[in-house]
């Protein structure tokens, strides 16, 4: 077949390979996750109900912050629409184990305590730098886990 779409009806993710959970249990996961009350309210802003969210960073955004991610980049950040975009199981695991509340934890703890500044300056930073490669390990692990991480496929 072709783009993302594969014989057996699976869809792949934007040119990963890896395939997208069925939109009704992705959608089921979101419900839950979007009621934690710090993923209530955008990341980067005081907006509520955010529908937008940066993979990279496992962070709820508002579509005017979320408009923001995608000028710095994909290479800074990767953002999705939690409603109209497919997901992998693992772009869902990093918003379940990061979130706002653990994003905002982690920012604090390694310096960036001014979480309102300016979005480029904040995504660029010693602690988002460390915060994505903590992010990566931890949604690494959990593949392991499921049997699709990288350890699983070399043991």
């Amino acid at each position: 077949m072709s783009g993302n779409f594969q014989a057996d009806g699976s869809i792949t993710a934007a040119g990963k390979g890896e395939v997208c959970v069925v939109s009704a249990t992705k959608n089921a996961q979101f419900r839950k996750l979007k009621n934690v009350p710090a993923n209530t309210i955008c990341f980067d802003c005081p907006n509520v109900r955010p529908t937008w969210a940066s993979v990279t960073y496992g962070v709820f955004l508002c579509l005017d912050c979320s408009a923001s991610h995608r000028q710095m980049g994909v290479h800074i950040t990767f953002v999705r629409s939690l409603d109209l975009d497919e997901w992998t199981q693992r772009q869902i695991d990093a918003m379940r184990i990061g979130g706002n509340d653990n994003a905002k934890k982690f920012f604090r703890k390694h310096g960036c305590t001014d979480l309102k500044t300016k979005t480029d300056k904040k995504y660029t930073s010693k602690a988002a730098v460390a915060y994505r490669a903590e992010l990566a390990k931890l949604v690494e692990a959990e593949a392991v886990k499921r049997g699709e991480g990288a350890a699983a496929a070399a043991g």
